[in-house]
């Protein structure tokens, strides 16, 4: 049992570990009406589309409607 968890955090710990991959950059849509891979229409929650985590496209990982 011992090993199990001790292998269990070791891949756990490798995992968190690694780098994300280079950033390729998001080039769905990114617009009110057609945002994110969803394809979500902000309009009806009264919402914007929004890029995160990053207003660069270059760094940018998807679009989504805000909140609030």
């Amino acid at each position: 049992m011992k090993l199990a968890v001790a292998i269990a955090s070791l891949l756990v710990t490798l995992a968190a570990a690694m780098p994300d991959p280079l950033p390729q950059g998001y080039t769905g849509p990114c617009s009110t009406r057609d945002c994110g891979v969803d394809h979500l229409d902000c309009t009806r929650r009264g919402n914007l589309c929004v890029p995160w985590p990053h207003t660069d496209p270059a760094l940018r990982k998807g679009c989504t409607c805000s909140v609030g």
